[in-house]
């Protein structure tokens, strides 16, 4: 079965070259039309009814959330292709939206459409998925305001001030919030604090994220100790200890 595809983006190269590698390496794509903006987007999208949409946020004349905006009830599935700063990837990550970065890769770009042909994306879900991402691509104050944690069951939309601690457990990752949650998410640690420390967490222990604006008290000694809002206890280990220290003075 052959899945008829929208190219939504302002660059003629970038748009012929997506579409060589999906010749190329997605046989079960055909490639129905190109488009260079929103409104040119917009007809070609409502007249061909594509299954998949490549889109661009920026465009000539305006961003892909406007094109998307104006095609409520039309049902494709979205994977964004984007050139985007370190900034917006993170953005683009807590927001669980399905991007390609710009070059793109041919293995990640398979892997993308072999996830957006099993899955409806233009539901509910996706739609909070969008709004998340518009937050964060223009947030109030330059800070994140949510993210979204996908679980094997569920999607939680959860503020970043409430998140009081990340644990680890190998593969997977605990959030505990301050309304007693305990959200199970298969992604690394490693993952979450990349995303997560520009907005207030420091990783205190191999094990152990911390919200900053969470951290009640710090136990001196040599197995030092911070005591969490909601009365948890962290570890901190010995070589990240002088780093979190510098990290609470800065908060004063």
């Amino acid at each position: 079965m052959k899945f008829r595809a929208l190219i939504v983006d302002d660059e003629v190269n970038a748009r012929q070259a997506l579409n060589n590698l999906l010749k190329m390496y997605c046989q079960d794509i055909e490639v129905v039309a190109e488009a260079h903006g929103v409104k040119d987007g917009c007809t070609k999208l409502i007249e061909l009814k594509p299954d998949l949409v490549f889109l661009d946020i920026r465009l000539s004349d305006g961003t892909g959330f406007d094109l998307l905006k104006k095609t409520t009830g039309q049902n494709f599935r979205v994977i964004f292709v984007t050139a985007y700063d370190q900034y917006a990837l993170n953005a683009i990550r807590l927001s669980a939206v399905d991007y390609l970065l710009k070059p793109i890769n041919p293995t990640e770009l398979v892997q993308a459409v072999v996830k957006a042909i099993n899955l409806l994306e233009h539901d509910d879900a996706f739609k909070t998925k969008i709004k998340v991402l518009e937050d964060h691509i223009a947030p109030s104050g330059g800070q994140i305001k949510r993210i979204i944690l996908n679980t094997s069951n569920s999607m939680h939309v959860v503020d970043i001030n409430n998140i009081i601690r990340c644990e680890s457990d190998e593969n997977y990752t605990y959030f505990i919030t301050n309304d007693d949650q305990s959200i199970l998410v298969s992604k690394t640690l490693k993952e979450f604090d990349e995303l997560l420390t520009p907005n207030g967490f420091c990783r205190v222990h191999q094990s152990h994220l911390v919200n900053m604006y969470q951290v009640s008290s710090y136990e001196k000694g040599p197995g030092g100790m911070i005591i969490m809002k909601n009365k948890d206890k962290v570890p901190v280990s010995g070589r990240r200890k002088d780093y979190f220290l510098k990290s609470l003075e800065l908060l004063t």
